[in-house]
């Protein structure tokens, strides 16, 4: 699959050639995508966390794919390896720029396990290439992306626990994530069909009311009370729904006041309450809960990369920006002309 069975344009024996660049400018094009497309990843992927945005997310992601199959084709295309291991370093530079005022020891750890892991896994690839005669682009391609996702996930990881709650001092999930991470649940048609009018976005006053109506529609022997009778029994009803809510979240709450707004202070509160080393430990289990969610897309992620990184290879040998060649022991390797 995905294996390049072309004759060689060149059939010139070149012992030079296996592990020279002979373009530097094109190596240098490459290099400046990669650092590029890094800190594109990294800014957006910061302003995700920070603001919640799902445009924010996208373009995190798709740069993030681009780094991808960039980095896979620099296992094709850059031979030195202390010239693709200077590459590496600007990649990470570049994604965990924007990260700056987030210093800590945990997330330089962080940072460095991830350069070290992107070296790991272009010298893997670079060893698998060395030892194959014909170019298998996707055998290649399924030695180095599981670790660079592996590498870009841990710091995915840590960069979020390190905006949002270094050290488990302060809660480590902001308050709009938090609306948005409930809102979709309680949106479900199924909910609505439980639960006609729930809506956690409304005030707890005005949520209390709401399902109080909605018990004695259901009622067909109360719905034939008069209305200020009815009135009476749903005010009674929302007062004691909110009672319940009060006693269900352990604090004191106003009508006034948002429900997921009013949810969210009660869980930051039995946070803040936590001995710290449970405190201390929370975030890490985020991060840890971060990393195995992306983990789990390896696959699917794995296979996009190496069809737009096949494709971009096929552009750069359909435009003469790269050439297949034979050394002298007839095994075939690409250069950039």
């Amino acid at each position: 699959m995905l294996e390049d069975n072309r004759e060689p344009l060149n059939k010139t024996t070149v012992d030079y050639v296996a592990d020279t660049d002979r373009s530097i400018s094109k190596i240098i094009v490459l290099a400046a995508l990669g650092i590029i497309s890094s800190f594109i990843f990294g800014y957006f992927l910061k302003l995700f966390i920070l603001e919640s945005r799902l445009d924010f997310l996208l373009v995190s992601f798709s740069s993030l794919f681009i780094l991808l199959a960039i980095f896979l084709l620099g296992v094709f295309f850059i031979k030195s390896r202390t010239r693709i291991s200077q590459i590496i370093f600007l990649e990470s530079l570049a994604f965990s720029a924007m990260f700056y005022d987030k210093l800590s020891i945990t997330f330089a750890v962080g940072v460095l396990a991830s350069f070290l892991i992107l070296l790991w896994a272009n010298y893997s690839g670079r060893l698998e290439l060395e030892n194959t005669v014909k170019i298998k682009f996707w055998r290649i391609g399924k030695k180095v992306l599981p670790k660079v996702i592996v590498a870009l996930s841990l710091f995915i990881g840590i960069a979020y626990v390190s905006v949002v709650g270094a050290g488990g001092k302060e809660f480590f999930i902001s308050q709009s994530v938090f609306e948005k991470m409930i809102s979709p649940v309680i949106n479900m048609k199924i909910v609505q069909n439980f639960l006609p009018g729930f809506n956690l976005s409304l005030p707890v006053g005005e949520l209390a009311k709401n399902l109080a109506v909605n018990q004695i529609e259901q009622n067909s022997q109360l719905k034939l009370l008069p209305a200020n009778v009815k009135n009476q029994l749903i005010n009674q009803s929302a007062e004691e729904l909110e009672d319940k809510f009060s006693d269900f979240i352990g604090a004191p709450v106003n009508p006034k006041t948002g429900t997921l707004e009013t949810l969210y202070r009660a869980i930051v509160k039995k946070f803040s309450e936590l001995p710290e080393n449970i405190k201390a430990v929370i975030p890490a289990g985020v991060a840890v809960l971060i990393f195995l969610t992306i983990i789990s897309l390896a696959l699917p992620i794995r296979w996009l990369v190496t069809l737009l990184a096949y494709f971009i290879y096929e552009i750069c040998l359909a435009l003469g920006f790269s050439d297949i060649m034979l050394e002298g022991r007839s095994r075939e390797i690409i250069i950039l002309k």
